[in-house]
């Protein structure tokens, strides 16, 4: 949700919240590739992703890994109904019951499965950073309720969703856009977003927050004989209480937001800092990348292509600070990267902008400037 949230404050206050009259959409076929499915990406290790990796409201990805004496998850989809469609995956690959799930930040679309999930293994450890639990307990989740639903929030929640709803109807409903020469791609992916939008309705009924039962401040280790988890603070990046696992005897890292393909977000991060977290994470060499978002990686290239792309991105914020030039007319020329990463896709060409470029140059602004970067609401 909290993407959601962010775009519509940013990019689309002049909507209405009310969504204009229209039809009920449909809900999504398989070709939008909304609901996740599960791979074998190691010997007792899957990952449970979304086969179609981007969407205007994703669902994060999920990794299980197998110990002995239980399931450990990273992350727990996003939303009661992914939480419910992650427990079914989950049993077509053990038998064994999930010990403990790690949330590897605060985000809605990695935390809000986690209801469905505990109410099938009412006994998991739910396990974050001190600073990430913070967040789940206070202002960054203040909209959704704690341990059990509530009608007036689900409520407001709802309402919330109105305006995505609203922007998706009144953006089919312009004319321009069946002038351009990229309408194809671009109607096919607001449409799939209606869809899609009409099923997160319907998985975000009944939605509530579990807040973690178990903190750490840099570092926790799961023991286990054959597949050990040791859960990682690396510093700050995409949130400022990231969690990454790493599994030594696999060389896998499971990392959150930190890595998301096929385009990263940059929300509320923390520049030079994610730069530093990437570094840190590389110098363990894994040889599995399973990112926070999208499908599995053998190699480090993607992440080298995330690293050039802060930088890239801090230089060009940089040189306009130097020139005096205000927050709100930072403008910066991403076309190369924006190629690099979306290909001649319109869809995601249009996304890359408002999920990366005009997000996180904000934040490099208030870094370069010595303002506070805060995390928002989800």
């Amino acid at each position: 949700m909290r993407l959601i949230t962010a775009l519509l404050a940013a990019t689309f206050s002049s909507i209405a919240v009310a969504a204009p009259p229209g039809p009920t959409p449909a809900l999504p076929s398989p070709a939008d590739g909304y609901f996740q499915r599960i791979t074998r990406v190691g010997d007792g290790v899957w990952l449970i992703a979304q086969p179609q990796p981007f969407h205007v409201q994703p669902i994060g990805n999920v990794v299980v890994v197998e110990q002995r004496d239980g399931l450990v998850l990273i992350d727990s989809g996003g939303s009661p109904g992914a939480g419910r469609r992650i427990v079914e995956l989950i049993g077509t690959v053990s038998r064994k019951p999930v010990k403990a799930v790690a949330l590897s930040h605060w985000h809605g679309d990695h935390v809000l499965g986690l209801s469905a999930i505990a109410q099938r293994w009412p006994k998991l450890e739910v396990i974050a950073t001190a600073t990430t639990a913070g967040h789940l307990a206070d202002r960054s989740m203040r909209a959704y309720p704690k341990g059990a639903p509530d009608t007036a929030l689900q409520a407001a929640f709802d309402k919330r969703l109105d305006g995505l709803d609203g922007f998706l109807r009144e953006t089919l409903a312009k004319p321009d856009l069946a002038k351009r020469d990229l309408v194809a791609a671009e109607r096919q992916g607001f449409e799939a977003s209606q869809r899609l939008l009409h099923q997160y309705r319907i998985d975000t009924r009944g939605l509530y927050v579990v807040l973690p039962t178990r903190t750490f401040a840099d570092r926790l280790f799961l023991d286990d004989p054959q597949r050990p988890v040791e859960l990682l603070h690396p510093g700050r990046g995409n949130t400022d209480g990231d969690l990454v696992a790493w599994l030594p005897k696999q060389r896998a890292m499971a990392t959150g937001d930190l890595v998301v393909a096929p385009i990263p977000f940059g929300f509320n991060a923390y520049p030079s800092d994610w730069q530093r977290s990437l570094q840190a994470l590389r110098q363990r060499h894994p040889v599995l990348w399973l990112p926070g978002h999208g499908a599995a990686m053998h190699d480090d290239r993607y992440l080298q292509q995330v690293t050039d792309l802060i930088a890239a991105s801090r230089t060009a914020v940089a040189a306009q600070v130097a020139k005096g030039v205000s927050r709100e007319k930072i403008a910066i020329d991403l076309s190369q990267q924006r190629q690099q990463f979306c290909g001649d896709d319109a869809w995601l060409q249009r996304w890359f902008d408002r999920y990366w470029t005009q997000p996180f140059a904000d934040a490099v602004y208030r870094e370069d400037t010595g303002q506070a970067i805060e995390q928002g609401e989800g």
